[in-house]
């Protein structure tokens, strides 16, 4: 990477940190894994009541009860790996929308700069550039590589007339 791509990536992950990622990832991991811990008290419960006995499982104080509690939270990150990942897909969204302002100015033809960092670390990660809808939704904790290219090529509310929505 150059210079000013490196520069990007440094501010991308500035804007993390003033944006408040960090603080707002930790309070949410640890509400969460409360509420995770209800579900899979409640629901190691529910599942030795009923098959229990078939399982022959004589309680959560039973050692291969862990199994099913195992299983338990594999479908719990399952079924919540969707809002995760959209959650993390916004901060990083707004995190690219950071770097990009932070950059402009600093930086000739900043747009091109971002687009080519994104190009570099998608070709590092060996990421598809546009994978179907459905992927994204359930598994990517980042935009897809084609919508940060398009994002960053896009992004310019200083030709508009418009303020930047972070850096002032």
């Amino acid at each position: 990477m150059s210079n000013e791509e490196a520069l990007f990536i440094v501010g991308h992950e500035l804007g993390h940190y003033i944006l408040g990622h960090v603080r707002q990832g930790f309070f949410l991991g640890a509400g969460g894994l409360l509420l995770a811990l209800y579900f899979l008290f409640r629901g190691l419960h529910w599942a030795l009541d009923r098959w229990g006995k078939d399982w022959k499982l004589y309680g959560q104080e039973d050692f291969a009860s862990l199994a099913v509690l195992l299983l338990l939270l594999q479908v719990l990150l399952f079924v919540s790996s969707p809002v995760i990942s959209g959650y993390s897909r916004m901060q990083e969204h707004a995190a690219d929308v950071y770097g990009l302002e932070v950059i402009h100015g600093l930086v000739p033809n900043s747009a091109e700069v971002a687009a080519h960092a994104f190009q570099i670390l998608g070709e590092l990660d060996l990421s598809d550039p546009n994978p179907p809808p459905f992927i994204t939704f359930w598994l990517y904790s980042h935009p897809p590589l084609a919508e940060r290219l398009v994002f960053a090529h896009s992004y310019d509310p200083w030709s508009k007339g418009q303020s930047p929505k972070y850096v002032k």
